[in-house]
Order: C-alpha cells, then sequence, then structure tokens
C-alpha cells in the first residue's frame, strides 16, 4: 500500500520523482524504489514525508485511511500540555510521598517560604487556573 500512496500523494503535490528526490536529498532511483515496493524509507525519511505532505505517518505508509494533517491542532497541544502538567504534578507528589519526615518537613518549609515571597512580591501565577484531584492508593512493597 506504500508505494501507491506515496506516489498518489507525491502526485497530488504536483511533484515528478526528481523533484521529490531532491525536495529529500536521496536519489531518484531511491524514490522509484519506494514507489515499486523494493524498498521502504526509514523512519526518518518517513516523518520527512509526513510533513511534506501534511499526512499522518500510518497514512502514508498505508495501514491507515486517516488522511487528516499530521499537524496538531490547537485542543490537541491544549490536550498534550494538560497531560504533561498532570504527569508532572504526579511524579512530584509521589516523590513527596516517599520522603521520610525530615525531607517532608524540609519541602513543606521550602513550599511556604517560596508561596509568602512571590505572594508578597506579587509574583504568584494567576494566568494559571487548576484543579486538583488526588487519590491515594498504597503500593505493596515486594521486596
Amino acid at each position: 500500500m506504500f508505494p501507491e500512496r506515496l506516489k498518489q500523494l507525491r502526485k497530488e503535490k504536483g511533484l515528478t520523482q526528481v523533484m521529490l528526490a531532491e525536495t529529500l536529498g536521496v536519489s531518484k532511483g531511491t524514490v522509484a524504489m519506494w514507489e515499486t515496493g523494493k524498498r521502504m524509507p526509514g523512519f526518518d525519511m518517513l516523518a520527512r514525508l509526513s510533513e511534506l505532505f501534511d499526512k499522518r505517518v500510518d497514512y502514508i505508509i498505508g495501514t491507515s485511511e486517516d488522511h487528516r494533517s499530521a499537524t496538531l491542532t490547537e485542543e490537541e497541544v491544549a490536550q498534550l500540555g494538560e497531560w504533561a502538567v498532570k504527569e508532572d504534578y504526579e511524579d512530584m507528589l509521589r516523590k513527596y510521598a516517599l520522603l521520610d519526615d525530615y525531607g517532608k518537613s524540609a519541602v513543606d518549609s521550602v513550599l511556604r517560604t517560596e508561596f509568602n515571597r512571590s505572594q508578597e512580591q506579587g509574583t504568584l501565577n494567576s494566568s494559571m487556573s487548576l484543579s486538583v484531584s488526588v487519590r491515594s492508593k498504597p503500593i505493596k512493597d515486594h521486596t
């Protein structure tokens, strides 16, 4: 399926094999071998094809019929950002929970001091809207 898909995308973009080869920095023979199914491009080249044609890699290689843009929408970028923040916070809480009493006391002290300093200076991050929900579940030690 990849050979046919590549040829279709190339033609839709108005490119000859030579033009595609020059754009990608490969030989015309390499493009011809891709389009005849004798070779497959590596992952890096597939990523470049995805960018060039603005299609998802799975669509280009023929494992999907989803021909949407490879570019993330603003909503998808926002969702990825939310997941990253959540993952960071979960990691921090997990580490905090594993600290001994002295470590927890030290972190608490730094947190209070820095919160008060930021509040006094008016530099608290008020642009961030945040809702926090915490579930805790003890993990059994299997050591």
